[in-house]
């Protein structure tokens, strides 16, 4: 896949350094650091991987101690705005995706969608299960239950 990237970035370049022009062994040498770049970025977003502890089950008693909790709801919005403000828009305004102010969600179904992703017709939001731990899945419904009590709902 990466070397379909590759091509379609830099059209024509002949992969695996066997180029026709000397300078092409250097797009692909850039091609290959942009790359590295951009997935270990990717890797930064989503947090790593989770440590060990965190990967835990959260019983229900936590999930409730996490949503309530003003802290974990500044943890989620800052998540938010990092992974899920280019398709819910800032303060979840909608964008690509509907807008999630003043809606009434429950907690569960947040959680469930952030873990497992949803597919609406060409729209498609991934599942965040393998990129954040549980503790952090819960912060992120922390922060969108906020959303429903926007001074813009009345």
């Amino acid at each position: 896949m990466a070397i379909q990237i590759l091509r379609h970035v830099f059209g024509n370049l002949v992969v695996l350094g066997h180029s026709a022009k000397p300078y092409d062994s250097i797009k692909l040498v850039g091609a290959v650091f942009i790359l590295l770049i951009f997935s270990c970025a990717n890797t930064a977003l989503a947090g790593g991987a989770p440590a060990e502890d965190e990967d835990r089950a959260i019983s229900a008693e936590e999930a409730k101690e996490i949503i309530a909790s003003t802290e974990s709801a500044a943890a989620g919005e800052n998540l938010y705005n990092q992974v899920c403000v280019y398709c819910h828009g800032a303060k979840g305004i909608g964008g690509k995706a509907r807008k999630m102010q003043c809606r009434d969600f429950s907690s569960k179904y947040l959680y469930d969608t952030i873990s497992n992703g949803k597919r609406r017709g060409a729209f498609v939001m991934p599942s965040w299960k393998a990129s954040f731990n549980e503790k952090t899945r819960w912060e992120l419904v922390s922060f969108i239950m906020t959303l429903k009590d926007l001074d813009k709902c009345q």
